[in-house]
């Protein structure tokens, strides 16, 4: 009897094991027949299908081949099915997460993605995946939207680090200050070279360069020759003023990266390491080449290196290659201001002072400009035109020539009847007054000094020059 019983029980098994190879068999078959795009994958899909109903896994790795193919249809046909098989005892979440993966990638209603992701996660509230695919769908709604979900999955799912894919999430929605308090929360020795990209690049945008120089480092410690992490480093050395570090990362980013070219902002901050080290010819060569490769497209613009080149010549008293640039710097600005226009005649007044011998042709140049400012731009026409006495003066040796009145009688009528007078403007008409009280002094009319002096004093009542001039017998 028992030898009976043992032979049965060894036939039904010998069955299930063969209808197990096959289904396998089939399943594999329409799995070749997806990836190959063989012109059977209809039958070979259909069979296994008919094989594997009540077997969502199965169904769930059709579903997947197909969308690996992007037949999309295949795959939510295969979807569904695999949903199907789990009923009456529960939704199967697998489902509604390819279901959401085709939404996101294939479809136009991001909100129709995260309703199939938020299925997933009610069928399986364990799986971080439903809540990650969620929150990168969403992030495009609302960032911090998609931030909340995180903390839900946080619940869920103690053992999931969500600091950092929170900050991921808020870099690509492009908010870098987000993006940077989240990952100053994740464990930087846990964070991948992607991340750490992330990290270095929102924190140096954000002005934290300690914190992208200790990500790009941590990075190089990762990938040696990634030119991003090396770049910012140099960078971020260069911002903390520790200008040799920086130049320890020159020769490494333009010689030991796998950066196949090199940008017009790399040359231009190279440039500015190499200023701030004192090392002109480095400078100059680095400054020439962003030059050469700026285009309307760069991150720094053309005006903004010429504006550096002319204020390093400046600093260095090379005035006629200073003035070069600064008129370059003006050509190719879109939006020439007062500041810029005031900028090139603050360069003639210092060639001016230090070259005697054209002091009065480059102060009465610088003169000009500030003149012809004042009527470009008539909100500044009172500053230009007190600009102008100011550097006039600077060549008329005890106003013998009276060369800055005009200009400051243009200063005291704009200024005199302005009923709501500035601080700065209280400045400047006093020292236009000023000026005339005394030029009417040294020309013998006390009457007019004493009226000037008056008139300072309805300003300043303490101002002892006018006193004087107003005690005068």
């Amino acid at each position: 009897m028992k030898a009976i019983k043992y032979l049965l029980m060894g036939v039904l098994l010998a069955g299930f094991s063969t209808t197990a190879n096959a289904q396998e068999e089939e399943l594999q078959a329409a799995l070749n027949a997806i990836k190959s795009k063989s012109p059977e994958v209809a039958d070979a899909a259909k069979t296994a299908y008919k094989k594997n109903k009540k077997n969502p896994e199965a169904l769930m790795k059709i579903a997947r081949a197909f969308f690996e193919q992007k037949d999309t249809a295949g795959a939510r046909q295969f979807a569904n099915y695999a949903n199907e098989a789990g009923k009456p005892k529960y939704q199967y979440a697998p489902a509604y997460l390819l279901l959401g993966d085709i939404e996101s990638a294939y479809g136009t209603d991001g909100g129709k993605a995260a309703g199939y992701y938020n299925q997933a996660i009610n069928f399986d509230p364990k799986n971080p995946e439903g809540y990650k695919k969620w929150a990168m769908v969403y992030r495009k709604i609302s960032p911090s939207q998609a931030a909340a979900k995180l903390q839900e999955m946080k619940q869920q799912c103690p053992n999931e680090d969500i600091d950092a894919f929170t900050a991921h999430i808020y870099m690509l929605a492009g908010d870098e200050k987000k993006a940077y308090e989240n990952y100053m929360k994740a464990d930087i020795t846990k964070l991948d070279k992607g991340q750490l990209n992330e990290f270095a690049r929102c924190s140096y945008f954000t002005g934290h360069f300690e914190d992208a120089l200790r990500a790009s480092e941590a990075g190089i410690k990762l990938v040696p020759r990634n030119p991003t992490f090396n770049r910012l480093a140099m960078f971020s050395n260069y911002e903390l003023k520790n200008h040799e570090a920086a130049k320890s990362y020159i020769h490494k980013y333009f010689n030991e990266t796998d950066s196949a070219t090199f940008s017009e902002y790399d040359h231009f901050y190279t440039a500015l390491i190499y200023q701030a080290l004192e090392d002109k010819a480095n400078m100059y060569t680095h400054y020439n080449k962003a030059l050469e490769l700026v285009n309307d497209s760069s991150m720094i613009k053309r005006w903004a290196i010429q504006k550096a080149v002319s204020d390093s010549y400046l600093k260095d008293q090379e005035f006629d290659k200073a003035i070069k640039y600064y008129n370059d710097m003006l050509a190719s600005k879109p939006d020439v201001n007062f500041d810029d226009e005031e900028g090139l005649a603050n360069i003639y007044t210092k060639w001016g002072e230090a070259d005697p011998a054209k002091k009065n042709e480059y102060v009465k140049k610088a003169v000009e400009i500030f003149r012809a400012a004042g009527q470009k731009y008539p909100i500044q026409q009172v500053y230009a035109t007190y600009m102008a006495a100011s550097t006039i003066n600077k060549i008329d040796d005890n106003m013998k020539q009276s060369l800055a009145k005009p200009d400051y009688l243009k200063v005291i009528e704009l200024l005199a009847n302005k009923a709501d007078r500035t601080k700065g403007d209280n400045t400047m008409l006093k020292t236009a007054y000023h000026y005339m009280m005394f030029n009417s002094y040294i020309n013998k009319n006390v009457a007019g000094a004493k009226d000037y002096a008056e008139k300072i004093l309805a300003i300043d009542p303490e101002y002892k020059p006018a006193l004087e001039i107003k005690n005068l017998k």
